[in-house]
């Protein structure tokens, strides 16, 4: 069974790289890839000085992210100010990238 070859129209003008590329970061699951590598990047800022030393983040998973933090007491931490990090985080990006923060307790053994 033959294709039908996809007809594509033509601008007249070329489009811009830079356009391109802001396109593939908004639609691509490339470009969401990117958006989380910033939030590992910023974490200490987005987390604060203090919270960033005990947790970091793991994954995202559907819009939540994982976060490893190194001790109970830190996760109870975490929990209070998590509404706070999904806000700054999804500010930073000017839409929802988090909706929510999962905490995991990190074994003796996986601390970074």
């Amino acid at each position: 069974m033959k294709r039908k070859p996809i007809k594509r129209r033509r601008n007249k003008e070329p489009a811009r790289v830079g356009d391109i590329l802001a396109r593939m970061v908004t639609e691509t699951r490339l470009g969401r890839q990117m958006d989380f590598a910033r939030v590992w990047d910023q974490w200490p800022e987005l987390a604060g000085a203090t919270l960033s030393i005990h947790g970091r983040p793991h994954g995202v998973r559907r819009k939540v992210l994982l976060v490893e933090v190194d001790s109970t007491v830190w996760m109870n931490r975490f929990s209070y100010q998590k509404w706070d990090i999904v806000q700054r985080i999804n500010a930073l990006f000017g839409r929802e990238l988090v909706s929510d923060i999962f905490l995991i307790l990190t074994s003796d053994a996986e601390q970074y």
